[in-house]
């Protein structure tokens, strides 16, 4: 579940926008468009890390992310700092490995600080790539997602979406798009999405009015 380069070499991207694909299983409402994105009606957090948990332990998560996620279910919510743990436990994993990564961390427009890195990912050569996969299962796949995918991570970006629903609809109406008047921002973004998509990026009405990760 990472990002992969399309070149000879590339660089796979941790904490990918591929989050949103496993946990459209747990969180209501997923978008057409790829991204982390929000809820209508998000699950509690203890529904969200208990099935963290249980994808985890069934998935190769090691006892480092595993207790992460048991903490965070003991606390309520998983913190930016157990985060960072864990994106730099599959960084030194990967360097131990010899898989020349980074760490480095995105801050969204709705504030949310994200943990990343940038691993080498070589086209063909599966023995390499497989480390890297390897090392992001061990040590920081599952608490990525339950970081992005949990209620608070989500409320800051529905927050700021809510912000910027006013441009999203004065680009779609200027490009010809009619928008429901009574139309919830979820249903709004949506609709930017699909016609992104359906020209092709010539008309990008999230990108205009500052929305990321949808």
């Amino acid at each position: 579940m990472m990002g992969r380069g399309r070149g000879g070499t590339g660089m796979a991207i941790g904490m990918s926008a591929l989050v949103a694909a496993f946990w459209c299983v747990v969180l209501a409402g997923c978008a057409k468009a790829t991204g982390p994105t929000q809820s209508t009606e998000p699950e509690s957090f203890a529904d969200v890390v208990a099935a963290a948990i249980q994808e985890a332990e069934a998935g190769g998560a090691g006892d480092a992310q595993l207790a992460i996620l048991r903490k965070a279910q003991s606390e309520g919510e998983l913190s930016l700092e157990d985060a960072r743990v864990a994106a730099r436990a599959a960084v030194e994993c990967m360097t131990d490995a010899g898989i020349l990564v980074g760490y480095s961390e995105h801050t969204r427009r709705s504030g949310l600080v994200v943990p990343e890195y940038s691993a080498e990912w070589i086209m063909g050569d599966d023995e390499h790539n497989a480390v890297i996969d390897a090392c992001d299962q061990r040590e920081d796949l599952w608490v990525n997602m339950v970081y992005q995918t949990q209620p608070t991570s989500l409320a800051m970006n529905e927050e700021y979406n809510d912000q910027q629903a006013p441009l999203v609809r004065s680009c779609l109406e200027s490009n010809g798009y009619t928008v429901a008047p009574d139309v919830s921002t979820i249903e709004l973004l949506r609709q930017a999405a699909d016609v992104r998509a359906d020209t092709n990026l010539a008309v990008d009405c999230l990108m205009e009015a500052g929305i990321d990760g949808f």
